[in-house]
């Protein structure tokens, strides 16, 4: 999100520019399934196989990339919106959920916004912050939450909070107790955020003062040493000054060592500001575009001069939805299926970055979702599709993704190949034969040939 949304439709589609600045929508047939014939070492996650007839290439795949290990910061996070765990008690609710959600291959649990939100002039964003310090009594209470963060601990998840530093709401007590925190006009009158559309719902900090630092350091310090969460998705991050940014990520990382801190921002200063992560929108909008017919070799030109801006020890987030995405259509609308969206998801995955499964896009859900309105959402529906989820993401993790990667290509096919795992994916809508590369054919397991069907893919671990 880049800031709370408007609250009509012209507003948002203004709203909207910078943050789809990348974005395409396409259509895509959809996929069938089947089970491989290799050795139970391979971990096949999709239905469907070869048919009689299909012919593989008669050359094997082209090398299109080969990168030399590098350190990233590798996770699997799961975006949990409380706002779809009904009008009370969703701390509670996503605790009931863990399982669920820790199956799906969940690194790090990342919760919108769990503060107290403002109502003055608001119009549902739970980005329009009253108190840093408090949450909101909707989800529960602080002890809720408490017990929501250690259990998802015992699962071995990290746990990430949102953070909106730009801005608070109308009635956050700073407007009257701080004034001089705030930007205001040539009459004093504090002004909303103008820079990327017109937020009249909040009012925008000036970081132009220094007293404003110490109570924001402090604010995010306190979940920290109250509820020893492991980092923070920071809202709208390249809205804020770098050197705020410098200073309050020192602060953090030395409080917890290895606190993670990830920007809402695709500008790669970020990095030089202490993020770990930053969003990457293009690797969505380079997906779209390799699935709609587009050459795999200019994907992965893309994506060598992506991944060249990014630091060691440091990485982009790919996503196939979240929450503001989920705002304007769903994944199997953008991706022309469910199936379309998984396979371009476990590509996404496969490579050498972070990745992001927003709570709902596993369940195949087929309408947007406006994260300023409350829901009870149906989780048990969408099951199969969940479980393929799970399937994929567990043999995915089980990549070590610190050695070398080699990317082949021809067609429509794309194999994704590392030290101890295979991926292969077809990118195309019909069905595709290809001879494995020739480095890889029939060795740890591996098949000489392989035909998928239309969006199919398949995971090898060894």
């Amino acid at each position: 999100m880049t800031g709370p949304l408007p609250a009509n439709s012209n507003q948002l589609k203004m709203r909207r520019i910078v943050l789809y600045l990348f974005a395409a929508t396409v259509m895509f047939s959809s996929c069938a399934c089947g089970k491989s014939n290799v050795d139970d070492r391979n971990v096949i996650v999709t239905p469907g196989g070869s048919q009689d007839g299909d012919t593989p290439s008669a050359t094997g795949p082209a090398e299109l990339l080969s990168m030399d290990p590098v350190q990233r910061e590798d996770w699997l996070i799961y975006q949990v919106n409380p706002k779809l765990y009904g009008s009370s008690g969703a701390f509670k609710k996503i605790r009931d959920r863990l399982d669920d959600i820790k199956a799906l291959g969940t690194q790090i649990l990342y919760l919108m916004p769990v503060y107290d939100e403002g109502k003055k002039d608001a119009i549902g964003s739970p980005y329009c912050i009253k108190n840093y310090t408090a949450v909101n009594s909707s989800y529960g209470s602080l002890a809720d939450l408490k017990a929501l963060v250690d259990a998802a601990h015992g699962k071995g998840m990290k746990v990430m909070f949102d953070w909106v530093a730009n801005h608070t709401s109308w009635d956050n007590v700073w407007i009257t107790e701080h004034p001089d925190w705030y930007e205001q006009d040539s009459k004093g009158n504090i002004v909303y955020p103008t820079k990327d559309g017109e937020w009249k719902d909040v009012a925008q900090l000036d970081y132009g003062n220094k007293a404003l630092w110490t109570a924001m350091e402090e604010a995010l310090e306190y979940w920290v040493k109250e509820l020893d969460i492991d980092g923070y998705r920071c809202d709208y991050a390249h809205g804020v000054r770098d050197d705020f940014w410098t200073e309050a990520i020192a602060r953090l990382k030395e409080l917890k060592p290895g606190f993670l801190m990830l920007a809402e921002s695709d500008f790669k200063k970020m990095f030089n500001d202490g993020f770990d992560i930053i969003f990457d929108r293009a690797m969505k909008s380079n997906m779209i575009n390799l699935f709609s017919g587009g050459k795999a070799a200019d994907f992965f030109s893309w994506y060598k001069s992506d991944q060249g801006e990014t630091p060691s020890g440091k990485a982009k987030l790919f996503f196939v939805t979240n929450h503001d995405d989920a705002t304007e259509n769903y994944p199997a609308g953008q991706f022309g299926s469910n199936e379309g969206a998984l396979a371009a998801f476990v590509l996404m995955t496969s490579l050498n970055g972070s990745s992001m499964i927003y709570g709902s896009q596993e369940t195949g859900y087929g309408k947007t979702i406006n994260f300023f309105n409350t829901m009870n959402f149906d989780w048990s529906a969408g099951a199969s599709l969940a479980s393929k989820y799970a399937s994929a993401m567990a043999s995915l993790l089980k990549i070590d993704r610190s050695g070398a990667m080699k990317v082949y290509g021809q067609g429509t096919m794309v194999f994704v190949s590392w030290p101890n795992g295979l991926v292969a994916v077809n990118t195309g809508s019909s069905q595709a034969a290809y001879s494995l590369p020739s480095a890889l054919a029939g060795k740890n397991g591996l098949p000489q040939t392989l035909t998928l069907t239309g969006h199919e893919y398949k995971i090898w671990n060894w």
